[in-house]
């Protein structure tokens, strides 16, 4: 067989004429012409034919992962996590370094927050300053230039007795985590049932009401002495900025909310003159 395709091959360039004959009747047969030149521009069309469509067959289905296993599954669901949790550690970064701006701009030397309160026929009513009357026992802020009236309440002032410490936690459960500045967890993290309410650890002001992506609803609470309670991932508030409230006064329900969030459970953080403390020094149990 190798030797007739070697003859045939040997001359690729003559026209060759194949004979077939048939065994049942030796008289008749059928003829073929042809160049073997052709035959093997038909060979190699064939080939290259084939390998085009293997080639696109590879680029553009499925099929080109298993054949040359260019996406190993484990790796690609490592990187995309690496990624979800860098996007959120950036995003916490950006929220911590807000909240830090916001507890710096409270406690700084500047603009004191004021209310001011005047009588009404109807009861208690508070002004912004502009001369416009809100709804009653409601609460904004006013600059310090503002005109002061003999019953405006100064904020540093506005409760006459210091908050008395150590206090019961501001929700039952189990203390899960504990304050750490190294690692930047300056709070403390108490697991607790889904919707458990939780409680001004002090009488205050809220000062700062939030929602945000990793922490659910978040919560300070401006108390005397220039101590924070800050409140973090909670699934629902009751107060709002500028709401007085006083020791024991439930201030939301606790939720598994937000991107840093591990279970049903409240971040409880206590800062005083802008520095973070240990909530542990501040609590005991109830």
């Amino acid at each position: 067989m190798i030797e007739f395709l070697k003859k045939i091959f040997a001359s690729k360039e003559r026209e060759l004429t194949f004979m077939l004959f048939d065994d049942n009747e030796p008289e008749s047969s059928t003829t073929f012409q042809f160049k073997p030149e052709k035959l093997l521009y038909l060979l190699y069309g064939s080939i290259a034919a084939t390998v085009i469509v293997v080639l696109l067959i590879v680029m553009f289905t499925p099929l080109g992962t298993l054949v040359y296993n260019q996406e190993d599954e484990e790796l690609r669901q490592s990187v995309i996590e690496i990624q979800q949790k860098v996007a959120a550690l950036k995003d916490s970064l950006n929220a911590r370094d807000v909240q830090l701006s916001e507890i710096q701009n409270v406690i700084s030397g500047g603009t004191d927050t004021t209310f001011a309160v005047r009588q009404g026929t109807g009861g208690d009513y508070i002004s912004s300053g502009s001369g416009s009357f809100l709804e009653p026992q409601t609460f904004s802020t006013v600059n310090r230039e503002a005109t002061i009236s003999k019953n405006e309440i100064i904020f540093s002032s506005l409760f006459k007795n210091d908050s008395e410490f150590p206090v019961f936690y501001p929700v039952d459960g189990s203390l899960t985590r504990g304050f750490d500045l190294e690692t930047g967890h300056y709070g403390i993290d108490i697991a607790t049932k889904k919707n458990a309410s939780f409680k001004s650890i002090a009488e205050g002001a809220v000062v700062n009401q939030d929602w945000t992506v990793n922490f659910g609803y978040v919560l300070h609470v401006q108390h005397n002495n220039g101590i924070i309670s800050v409140y973090k991932h909670a699934s629902s508030v009751t107060k709002s900025v500028g709401d007085v409230v006083l020791k024991g006064d439930i201030l939301g329900t606790v939720g598994d909310v937000g991107v840093l969030s591990s279970g049903p459970h409240l971040h409880l953080e206590i800062w005083k003159n802008g520095v973070p403390q240990d909530p542990k020094s501040y609590l005991i149990k109830s």
